[in-house]
């Protein structure tokens, strides 16, 4: 009776070891189970935020090069975008900014592309860039605000940059306000779908006299074109990132890299 009495003692002591070790391995499971989510969330988190974390865009920001602090267009300004032409449709494109100290650093550099004609006298009927210093006067694009400095208008299928002689040329116009807009000799942005997802207008022809032209850009370049009518292209990622360091009062400057005194390896 008493070795009977021990056996069934020993007997339900090993049950509930094996009992409590089974529950300890589902509450192991689940919490593995857990753990294993939450890595997976925080790797794919990880992988949807850097999904435009590329080496291109991580560039260091150094001293801008001498040319570059000489020109004419860093006399008044605090922040500059520089377009220097290297062959017919392609250009050297660098923005800097002055830091705490006055001093100029380029905070981006990229290959870019200008007007199918060339830098030239931009004007109404050629594809050329126009050379010269503007400044930036409006951010907008058929994506959403990207974190830009400026007051940025998201656009859609209503928006069209006016080419019409009559109302509002070479501004950005809602056809729902301006109705009787000639639309066939006018921009409509959203046709521009991949070039328009973020846009600078160069303040070219702020006063809006017709034969010199509307619509001359900065914007994301199409990928089915080497050229472009007479904007300023650069890939998106690179305009994504102007866009959120533009500043009100940017100016661009636009003429050749020879005519300014440039070298890409300075």
């Amino acid at each position: 009776m008493g070795i009977m009495k021990k056996n069934s003692i020993i007997a339900v002591v090993l049950a509930c070891t094996m009992l409590l070790a089974i529950f300890a391995g589902f509450t192991g499971c689940s919490q593995q189970k857990e753990s294993d989510a939450k890595t997976d969330a925080t790797t794919a988190a990880a992988a949807d935020e850097n999904t435009d974390d590329l080496y291109f865009t991580k560039q260091e920001v150094r001293e801008s090069p001498k040319w570059v602090t000489k020109l004419d267009a860093t006399k008044d300004a605090e922040q500059l975008i520089v377009v220097a032409g290297v062959d017919k449709t392609t250009a050297y494109v660098t923005m800097h900014e002055k830091d705490e100290n006055g001093k100029w650093q380029q905070i981006i550099a990229t290959p870019g592309f200008i007007g199918l004609d060339g830098l030239g006298d931009a004007n109404i009927n050629d594809c050329y860039t126009p050379v010269g210093t503007f400044t930036i006067d409006k951010a907008f694009g058929l994506a959403d605000n990207p974190g830009c400095q400026m007051e940025y208008t998201k656009v859609d299928e209503n928006y069209y940059w006016s080419g019409d002689k009559k109302y509002n040329f070479n501004e950005l116009v809602n056809i729902k306000d301006v109705p009787k807009l000639d639309t066939e000799n006018s921009e409509h942005i959203s046709d521009f779908d991949y070039a328009y997802q973020y846009v600078l207008n160069m303040g070219y022809n702020s006063e809006c006299e017709y034969e010199k032209g509307f619509a001359f850009f900065f914007h994301c370049y199409r990928v089915n074109r080497t050229y472009t009518g007479g904007c300023v292209g650069v890939p998106e990622n690179i305009m994504k990132f102007i866009m959120q360091h533009v500043k009100p009062g940017c100016k661009i400057t636009i003429n050749s890299l020879k005519k300014m005194g440039g070298d890409l390896d300075d």
